[in-house]
């Protein structure tokens, strides 16, 4: 006899072989014992999750001569010819190539004749959402109110495209996902009863890529035995199922979130020298950035959401210590669209390298969700105490000169430094700015900050550009001769912890004393300002007041 693919050769004969499904079987075991049995069916759920094995099953169960506790005893006439695909009442139909409304008249035809052999006549449509509309209209009031020996059974895995009349005349079973141990009790069943000697980390590495589909699986493994009959081996499975090894890309990530360009690169350029699919590179990396996700988003119990080993999770948690959840939000995002465009573009691996580049260098592109990342790892730097400058990848910012006008003399014996720093450190108080600012006699008001309001912010986007984009719109308002208020704009208001914080405001404060040549501490605020109008009229006069002798202010 020629050789059997190993998803036929142990594909389930009864209710209790079928894996992870015991919602659906217990409840058709009972039907069956009881002889309850409803006129339609309809199993639904993705490719490799038994509603074909489940409907072959019920067929042989109704017929069965032999029925035990409601499975199937496989071993009389009709249950053998069955099984032998030789049993006339037991009719198989692939909707996918008999969709015309033509197919369905032909099966209203047969249906007339009462079965020849076993009690019913078992109608198992697979692929039931390819049929057209007209054939599913043939098929209506046959499927309410088919003759008492007839039971149909529809399979689907796109339950939104059956009609809804459909639907109302069947009952429902949803198949899940089979989980990662339940597969994986079965591999080592099958390797246990095929002699086979596995590395539990290769089936692993076949589950991975099966996506809960048991057939898939079996294939895969198949595949695997290829190489050697009796043997399974790690590295032959990531040869021959040209998968990436999430170790890999675990690496990967690291190089990623410690900005190791050149290591990103050289990392890519190996994994792809050794032949693997670029398409399932990406996945993979999707995978991976799923994983830590959620790790980092849930504090116990991530192997409920993770079909992995402990040993990979307890990695995930090493390295989500030092990033930010909207990092892997972001950088999901990112390969997500990228696993849509790869199918379309001619140059693949120049497109993949161009996306690793913008996951190094976020401060490259100009969004919201950029800029909340580089706000959350300014925050982590601050809280840990880093208050240094760090351009990745980028020159080291030119420190600007700012000279201290000739016409102002200077009222203090210290040599007054030229440099402002781009950091201060959360110990600076405001009173140590005195040694950098040369002060005037002059009271400063309102309006005198509001005209060198627009030199703040070109001296601000340039030493403070990484909070830069939450000075937009803002405004100063109010003045009582040491602190002054400043209105942000409202959709910057979650911004206002980060702008006063000692560093920011300090560094903030430092730059608009030096402008107005008075000590001003500033306070970020957001709210409805109610402009007063007399204030407007004095900022309005001492704006002119060099023109009292020419107008006339009313």
């Amino acid at each position: 006899m020629s050789y059997q693919a190993l998803y036929r050769q142990w594909r389930p004969i009864d209710f209790d072989e079928i894996i992870g499904q015991s919602h659906i079987t217990i409840p058709l075991k009972n039907q069956i014992q009881s002889q309850s049995y409803g006129h339609a069916y309809i199993f639904s759920g993705t490719r490799g999750t038994g509603k074909t094995s489940t409907a072959k099953i019920f067929a042989r169960a109704v017929n069965c001569l032999d029925n035990k506790d409601g499975n199937p005893c496989n071993k009389c006439a009709n249950c053998l010819s069955i099984l032998e695909d030789q049993f006339i009442d037991v009719v198989e139909m692939d909707a996918a190539s008999n969709n015309s409304v033509d197919d369905i008249r032909e099966l209203r035809e047969h249906i007339k004749f009462a079965p020849s052999r076993g009690r019913y006549k078992v109608y198992i449509i697979d692929e039931v959402h390819m049929l057209s509309t007209g054939a599913f209209n043939a098929l209506l009031k046959t499927l309410e109110e088919p003759p008492e020996y007839v039971l149909f059974i529809l399979a689907t895995t796109e339950m939104h495209k059956i009609p809804a009349t459909i639907l109302s005349r069947c009952q429902r079973f949803d198949f899940k996902r089979v989980s990662y141990e339940q597969i994986l009790g079965r591999l080592e069943h099958i390797c246990g009863q095929l002699g086979i000697e596995y590395d539990v980390e290769a089936l692993k590495l076949i589950i991975q890529k099966s996506d809960g589909a048991v057939r898939d699986t079996l294939s895969a493994l198949d595949q695997c035995l290829s190489i050697s009959d009796k043997k399974l081996r790690i590295s032959e499975v990531v040869e021959i199922l040209g998968v990436v090894e999430k170790t890999q890309i675990l690496t990967l990530v690291q190089f990623i979130e410690q900005n190791q360009s050149e290591e990103v690169l050289l990392t890519v350029d190996n994994i792809l020298k050794q032949g693997k699919d670029l398409n399932q590179f990406v996945n993979s990396m999707i995978e991976v950035y799923r994983d830590l996700l959620i790790v980092s988003m849930v504090k116990d119990n991530h192997s409920l959401l993770i079909d992995a080993s402990s040993e990979y999770i307890e990695s995930l948690r090493d390295l989500v210590k030092s990033v930010s959840p909207s990092h892997f939000s972001r950088a999901l995002d990112h390969l997500l669209e990228l696993s849509k465009q790869l199918k379309y573009a001619q140059n693949k691996r120049a497109l993949f390298e161009a996306v690793l580049i913008r996951l190094l260098y976020p401060q490259t592109e100009i969004s919201y969700s950029n800029l909340l990342e580089r706000v959350s790892r300014l925050e982590k730097r601050i809280e840990e105490g880093d208050f240094s400058v760090k351009k990745i990848g980028q020159p080291q910012a030119v420190q600007r000169n700012y000279e201290v006008p000739k016409t102002q003399p200077s009222q203090t014996t210290k040599e007054p430094s030229n440099t402002i720093k781009p950091e201060i450190t959360s110990q600076t108080n405001h009173n140590d700015i005195e040694s950098f600012i040369e002060f005037t006699d002059v009271e400063v008001s309102i309006a005198n900050i509001n005209e060198k309001w627009h030199q703040f912010i070109e001296q601000a986007s340039v030493e403070k550009k990484g909070i830069m984009p939450m000075l937009q719109g803002a405004l100063p308002y109010s003045y009582n001769g040491t602190k002054c208020l400043v209105n942000v704009s409202p959709e910057n208001k979650m911004f206002l912890s980060i702008l006063n914080s000692n560093a920011n405001v300090s560094a903030l404060g430092m730059m608009l004393s030096r402008l107005v040549k008075k000590n001003i501490q500033l306070e970020f605020v957001s709210e409805e300002v109610q402009t007063n109008k007399d204030s407007e009229e004095e900022q309005i006069k001492d704006f002119f007041k060099d023109y009292t002798n020419v107008l006339e202010i009313k």
